[in-house]
């Protein structure tokens, strides 16, 4: 059965936090989830008979857009989910016109680097020491896209 991608509403937030919590090392709360929902952000969910399996939530500006968060069940990672969230991603993005592209991503995280390159990113920098780890903090990818 196929994904059905949706915009997901503040009532989702207790039903994405599951997700984040097997997704990440260090988790949003479900108070920052939560902060997601906004006139500014996109927050959209793949969904597989009524079960979420990954999300993403972006902010938007004028003609830019960060992508904040893309969070995809371990269980379902390497089955093209974060690939149909990134591709709506960036069909809502044409929608509103955006043209500039942000996100960073975790140094050790080769995969969802990989991921991003082949969607058209390219590195811009680094943030040392930006997230927290189990042995102090690694640095942050800064990557970008300009259509």
């Amino acid at each position: 059965m196929s994904l059905l991608l949706r915009p997901l509403v503040f009532d989702d937030r207790h039903v994405m936090e599951p997700v984040e919590q097997a997704a990440h090392q260090h988790p949003w709360s479900v108070a920052l989830l939560a902060q997601s929902f906004s006139e500014r952000n996109i927050s959209v969910g793949a969904w597989r008979e009524e079960q979420l399996l990954g999300y993403f939530i972006a902010d938007t500006i004028l003609d830019e857009s960060t992508l904040l968060n893309i969070c995809v069940h371990p269980c379902h990672q390497g089955r093209g989910v974060g690939g149909e969230l990134l591709h709506y991603y960036f069909e809502q993005c044409a929608l509103r016109h955006i043209k500039y592209h942000y996100l960073e991503v975790r140094a050790s995280n080769q995969a969802a680097q990989a991921l991003y390159a082949r969607y058209g990113y390219v590195v811009s920098g680094r943030r040392r020491d930006y997230y927290p780890t189990p042995c102090g903090y690694e640095d942050a990818i800064l990557m970008q896209l300009t259509k």
